[in-house]
C-alpha cells in the first residue's frame, strides 16, 4: 500500500514538474513572438521600444534561454539590475522610469515584471500615457496554470498579480493573489 501511495506522490510531482517546464517553454515562445510583434509596431509607428524586464538575467530567462532565445534589448531595456548585456541597459525601477517618459511616446514591450508591482493600477495608467493606448503595450506574463505564478516571489516586490494584458487580452487587468 505505501509503495502505491509514494508511486502516485512520484506520478503528481512528475506531472506538475513537466507542466512547470511546458508552461514555461510556452512562456519563452511567447516572448519571442510578442517581441517581433512590439518590434513591428514601434517601426511601423516610428517610435522607439522601451523594454521592461533582463531578456538575459531574470531567473526565468536564464533558465529557459538555454533551450530557445526569448526576447532582446529594446532602444531602451529597464530592469532593477539594469540589464547590463543590453547596450542601452538602464537600472530603475519601472513605475520610477515610466514617470520620466513623454506621453505617446514609445512603444513598450514588458516581460514577467507586472506581476510582482505592488503599486500596479499606478503603472497601468502610466504605461497606457506613455504608450498612447493598450494598442502599443505588449506583455508576456506568467500563466495562472503554473505553479510559479502562485510560488515565484520576486526579491524587491511582496505583491503577487495575474496579469492580463495585451496582445492576449484587449485590455490591461489584473487579479491579485
Amino acid at each position: 500500500m505505501w509503495r502505491n501511495i509514494i508511486f502516485i506522490c512520484v506520478g503528481i510531482l512528475a506531472l506538475i514538474l513537466i507542466n512547470e517546464f511546458l508552461q514555461g517553454i510556452l512562456r519563452q515562445k511567447d516572448r519571442q513572438i510578442i517581441f517581433k510583434q512590439a518590434q513591428k509596431r514601434a517601426k511601423e509607428l516610428k517610435r522607439p521600444l522601451l523594454v521592461y524586464g533582463d531578456p538575459y538575467y531574470g531567473k526565468g530567462s536564464r533558465f529557459y534561454n538555454m533551450f530557445m532565445d526569448g526576447y532582446g534589448c529594446g532602444d531602451e531595456t529597464v530592469d532593477l539590475t539594469g540589464s547590463p548585456e543590453c547596450k542601452n541597459g538602464v537600472k530603475s525601477d519601472m513605475l520610477k522610469h515610466l514617470k520620466t517618459k513623454k506621453s505617446n511616446s514609445q512603444v513598450i514591450f514588458v516581460s514577467c515584471v507586472l506581476e510582482y508591482l505592488d503599486d500596479i493600477e499606478e503603472v497601468f495608467k502610466e504605461m497606457i500615457r506613455v504608450a498612447g493606448g493598450v494598442e502599443n503595450i505588449f506583455v508576456v506574463t506568467v500563466s495562472e496554470l503554473t505553479l510559479a505564478a502562485y510560488l515565484y516571489q520576486e526579491d524587491n516586490y511582496g505583491a503577487k498579480n495575474l496579469i492580463y494584458a495585451p496582445p492576449k487580452f484587449k485590455d490591461l487587468t489584473y487579479k491579485k493573489l
